[in-house]
């Protein structure tokens, strides 16, 4: 293409020849100028292609991570009600006074297992490698800081607020669970019905298991809803591409 406009360059100059010299080096310097700025056309389009391709590659990971959070916190929040129902059926049968049946170890043994392993194995793997390349890869403003404020402030603090949660409650809960049950293929028989249903400590103990649940099923939920609107987000963006 060089080569044309140098031509017509050249016929133009050669019609005039007193300034033939002066337009030919004015016809250089513009040729040149032509080719570096296709060149800088060419390389900035090409850089913008490869730009394109890491967000979308990085946009599929998200969507990957944070749909995969969400599913295992789904499931966590199914065994967790199945905790809190067994939990309140032991605290019906000593508010009533019911007698034991054997059924019952299950219930115990499902009401006592602590339920924080969903809430400890999230997933940031997608997160990390928008930290590493950089969050202006993503051009979507609103996608960006969604995303941004899901993994630094809502799933730490969910993740955070768990293990506090835990540890508050486990300095007196496991210790007395190992001295008055034995666990037996996933049942837990108590040593004496009588004396844990007549025991206050032991009912405070299933009184804040069962807060700590509530609070854990209510602090998942809130953070459910914001993170599916994250995930329609990123699967408009994939939708786009």
């Amino acid at each position: 293409m060089i080569n044309f406009f140098r031509k017509i360059r050249k016929q133009f100059a050669d019609n005039n020849k007193p300034i033939k010299y002066f337009r030919y080096a004015i016809g250089e310097i513009v040729l040149v100028v032509i080719g570096i700025l296709i060149a800088l056309s060419i390389n900035n389009w090409n850089e913008f292609r490869k730009e394109r391709a890491i967000e979308k590659e990085l946009i599929v990971e998200l969507h990957t991570t944070v749909k995969g959070n969400h599913e295992s916190l789904l499931s966590g929040l199914e065994r967790w009600q199945s905790t809190t129902e067994a939990l309140e059926l032991i605290m019906y049968i000593i508010d009533q006074q019911l007698p034991y049946a054997d059924s019952l170890s299950r219930y115990f043994e499902a009401a006592h297992k602590k339920r924080g392993g969903n809430l400890n194995r999230l997933n940031f793997s997608g997160y990390k490698s928008l930290e590493n390349r950089g969050y202006n890869l993503i051009r979507n403003r609103e996608l960006r800081e969604k995303v941004i404020n899901l993994f630094e402030q809502r799933l730490s603090g969910l993740a955070a607020t768990n293990n506090q949660l835990d540890i508050d409650n486990s300095s007196f809960h496991y210790e007395y669970i190992a001295k008055n049950f034995t666990l037996n293929d996933n049942r837990e028989i108590p040593h004496d019905f009588e004396y844990i249903q007549n025991d206050p400590f032991y009912y405070s103990i299933l009184q804040s298991l069962r807060g700590i649940l509530g609070r854990k099923i209510n602090r998942v939920n809130f953070f459910l809803k914001e993170n599916q609107q994250v995930i329609q987000l990123l699967e408009t963006e994939i939708n786009k591409k």
